[in-house]
């Protein structure tokens, strides 16, 4: 890009003043001039320099430069020379801070709508999973041992839940450790937390599909899942998929994957005898 940068002379008149001319030998009428420079970026003027006042004798056109403290009071600069660098700075600060503005609210308004329908999704999905997953006599035993063993490390807040449905013979267990600090966890810690509900899903579900999660007050800051016989799939970067919604959308891939069922048969009606004909004839 070509920044077409440059100066330009101006002047400006501040009036007449009476003063003593040195050519002239005497007070005549002059007229009062401020020169400066104008630098300018394309066609906007930034700053003016060299500034200097200038006295014009009336009668024999003599310049003399006169200090600026023996001007007196005079009119300002134009403020277009003193405040025209205002007008680049808006420019670069639209283009540095307006645009990235726009952009951010743009991507707010779209990022609001698919937001709303991803919270409706996992509204959605944690009904589901309220209404056909039950914690079972297996998952209450999982269930107090992983809540004993994060005692003994010292996660006193933590509360444990476990539940299980199952699809034919295929089990799906979910296993969840609440707590209201998790923020304050670092990831290693979740990584150690989640090996232990690892462990523990693999002594007791080893043939089944497995959901583990970890969260905080509102929002679920680790995950992991194995199907069954296979290996664990961890995830403990920012914000994790909810293991609920998830259980609940494998539930559902399983009952879709089922095949038909067949109707009901109906029973074959048996046949019966044909009524005998008496011949009259024979008689």
């Amino acid at each position: 890009m070509f920044i077409i940068s440059g100066s330009s002379p101006k002047q400006q008149d501040l009036g007449e003043q009476r003063a003593p001319c040195p050519d002239c030998q005497q007070e005549t009428s002059q007229r009062l001039q401020r020169h400066y420079r104008v630098i300018h970026v394309f066609w906007f003027p930034l700053f003016s320099l060299g500034t200097k006042y200038v006295r014009i004798c009336g009668r024999c056109n003599l310049h003399t430069e006169v200090p600026e403290q023996q001007v007196g009071p005079v009119p300002v600069a134009p403020l277009l020379h003193r405040m025209g660098g205002l007008f680049p700075v808006a420019a670069l600060g639209f283009c540095c801070v307006g645009f990235p503005l726009v952009n951010a609210v743009v991507s707010l308004g779209t990022g609001d709508s698919s937001g709303s329908s991803q919270q409706q999704e996992q509204r959605a999905g944690r009904q589901g999973f309220d209404q056909r997953f039950e914690a079972q006599a297996e998952d209450l035993a999982v269930e107090t041992t992983i809540q004993s063993a994060f005692e003994e490390q010292g996660h006193q807040s933590v509360t444990v839940s476990a539940s299980s449905a199952s699809v034919k013979e295929h089990v799906i267990r979910v296993v969840s450790a609440q707590t209201p600090r998790l923020k304050k966890v670092s990831d290693g810690d979740r990584i150690r937390m989640l090996e232990m509900m690892e462990a523990e899903a693999d002594k007791s579900f080893a043939n089944e599909e497995v959901f583990l999660g970890l969260r905080g007050k509102l929002l679920w800051g680790g995950y992991s899942h194995r199907a069954p016989g296979g290996k664990w799939k961890r995830v403990v970067d920012g914000t994790t998929s909810s293991p609920m919604v998830d259980a609940f959308e494998a539930l559902l891939q399983r009952e879709a994957a089922l095949p038909p069922s067949a109707p009901d048969a109906v029973p074959t009606p048996e046949p019966t005898a044909a009524p005998s004909v008496v011949d009259d004839t024979a008689r």
